[in-house]
């Protein structure tokens, strides 16, 4: 058993790469030896953080893909751009997804579906992609999807973000179920409220700061790294009985207080 963080000769692609959670889990890969595709919609964004980190890590390979990962054509050539450069897929960090808030009795079909498609549905055909693509073929391979706290428990004006990411911890688990016979194991996190730009607006308003702080055992809001370490251990060898499971990352939030 191999007890360290140790991902040398792994390639892992990790979409909504250029800020927040996906950001931190591209440097936290890199310092373990990995070499990375670092997936994003924002090409502006996407060049510029991958321009510093192959500074951090001249060793590592980092692969930019500009790519709308609800665009199922743009999702379909992937696998090209990774053969061509490392030939093989280890691991797939299912992260990009957005924030959506609406009183249900406001809620628009527009705004569902969009909430939908691109936290739910994209995920499941990312992860099919890659899959068929590298994974089944291997017969090994970790998948690791954002979820969130409101797919653990409601969250008020958040029905379309809550089914969102129900779904895709349901998804999770029958992934897990079907591919366990190809040596791939399929796990998701948890997040709770995340300092990233994501909750900037609620982050500046400092009534629901205090409300945040308060209701939270351990007092204060996570940071990307607190989700990047567990987006780690569930790539990594210690996780290798890991399958069809969750973990919250919420400061003791959905534990009560």
């Amino acid at each position: 058993m191999n007890y360290n963080f140790d991902f040398k000769g792994k390639s892992v692609l990790i979409t909504g790469a250029a800020s927040g959670i996906g950001l931190e889990s591209t440097a936290a890969f890199l310092l373990n030896g990995a070499d990375v595709y670092m997936a994003d919609y924002n090409e502006a964004a996407l060049k510029e953080k991958a321009d510093g980190l192959k500074k951090e890590y001249p060793e590592s390979k980092i692969i930019t893909i500009v790519c709308d990962i609800t665009n199922s054509d743009e999702v379909k050539k992937i696998p090209e751009i990774i053969t061509a450069e490392t030939g093989r897929l280890d691991i797939l960090v299912n992260n990009a997804g957005m924030a959506h808030s609406a009183y249900s009795m406001n809620e628009t079909q527009e705004d569902w579906n969009k909430v939908i498609n691109l936290n739910l549905t994209s995920q499941f055909f990312m992860a099919q992609t890659i899959a068929n693509a590298f994974m089944i073929p291997q017969k090994e391979g970790r998948i690791i999807n954002m979820c969130s706290l409101g797919g653990v428990m409601g969250i008020p004006s958040a029905a379309a973000y809550s089914a969102s990411k129900g779904g895709v911890m349901m998804t999770t688990k029958s992934l897990a179920c079907e591919w366990a016979r190809f040596g791939i194991t399929v796990n998701s996190v948890c997040p709770g409220f995340v300092e990233t730009p994501l909750i900037a607006d609620n982050m500046a308003n400092e009534k629901w700061m205090g409300y945040m702080t308060m209701r939270t055992p351990m007092h204060r809001l996570a940071k990307p790294e607190d989700v990047a370490g567990a987006v780690l251990y569930l790539a990594s060898d210690m996780a290798a009985y890991v399958t069809g499971t969750s973990i919250v990352i919420d400061g003791g939030f959905s534990a009560g207080s």
